[in-house]
């Protein structure tokens, strides 16, 4: 199951969540993982499976991170150049 998903069904905050995580976390930090821009540790994957009675899995929480999440994805892609027409 998906983080996000979970937090939802339990109505869960990212603030909640990440106070539960020892060390505890930022709600920022939990917003990144959800979004897919930065990877949490195993020990974060394995205490997020406990809180979660094992709903969200390690392997459900490594699928999230998308290694180029940073790239704004709204916005649309540049038209590739057209190759230059050159004389003869």
């Amino acid at each position: 199951m998906r983080l996000d998903e979970y937090l939802k069904d339990q109505k869960l905050s990212q603030a909640a969540l990440a106070a539960l995580l020892q060390p505890p976390v930022t709600q920022s930090l939990v917003s990144q993982w959800i979004r897919g821009m930065v990877r949490m540790n195993l020990d974060q994957a394995v205490q997020i499976e406990e809180i979660s009675n094992g709903a969200v899995t390690p392997r459900d929480l490594a699928e999230m991170f998308v290694p180029d999440a940073r790239v704004n994805r709204s916005q649309p892609a540049l038209p590739e150049a057209e190759p230059s027409q050159e004389a003869a």
